[in-house]
């Protein structure tokens, strides 16, 4: 067994990361082994699942890193046997090393976005760094996430010609705005555990989306 390493980054911090990170982790937790790692100094992850009561506690093993920058990829390895995926929620800083080290050995970098041009303009850095390192790492794969969508609203004609810009594409499902995100980092859980139809499906799709491209 050697684990499927997704990692979840933008160099934007207020994207949706963390929040997105802790549900895939959590729903591939469900019945899955995974590892989340924290890259994130904030420490907003490893928190998050200290919220869960020791009744339900969160489905996958947390492990801060956030403090080695460079060689992060040496210490993942150390795991990669031990686990079937690893999730890794990145630090929101271009010019830190952490990220550049986690590709190398990523299967998947998902970069969530809100679908506006100021935040698709902030995420050209992330795109070439992905893509440079996607030179060495040729089992690297790259998805934008719509992150954060309005309800009600489709994303702008003048964002998706955006998106249709980068080098990668944007996954199918989107993730909308909603209470039940904010409410399950308050009690340590993922959306599954709450009573809102909508974000279920929406993680789930997206869940779906992930294994069909890492399998």
């Amino acid at each position: 067994m050697s684990a499927k390493v997704i990692i979840v980054t933008n160099q934007k911090g207020g994207c949706g990361k963390t929040t997105l990170a802790m549900n895939v982790a959590g729903v591939i937790g469900k019945d899955k082994k995974v590892l989340l790692i924290d890259g994130d100094p904030q420490g907003s992850a490893s928190r998050w699942a200290a919220s869960s009561t020791d009744e339900a506690p969160f489905p996958t093993a947390v492990m801060s890193l956030a403090n080695i920058n460079d060689k992060v990829h040496r210490e993942i390895k150390k795991y990669v046997e031990d686990y079937e995926y690893i999730v890794v929620d990145c630090p929101p800083a271009i010019d830190n090393k952490f990220t550049g080290s986690a590709l190398l050995i990523a299967n998947l970098a998902l970069v969530p976005i809100i679908p506006s041009p100021t935040d698709l303009w902030a995420a050209i850095g992330i795109q070439k760094l992905i893509s440079n390192v996607g030179e060495i790492n040729e089992n690297l794969n790259a998805r934008l996430v719509a992150n954060m969508c309005q309800t009600n609203a489709s994303i702008s004609k003048e964002a998706l010609e955006l998106i249709s810009e980068f080098d990668f594409p944007k996954t199918k499902t989107n993730i909308y705005q909603r209470t039940a995100y904010r409410q399950s980092a308050a009690f340590g859980g993922t959306v599954m555990d709450l009573d809102n139809q909508k974000a279920k499906e929406e993680i789930s799709d997206l869940v779906k989306e992930i294994m069909d491209i890492i399998n």
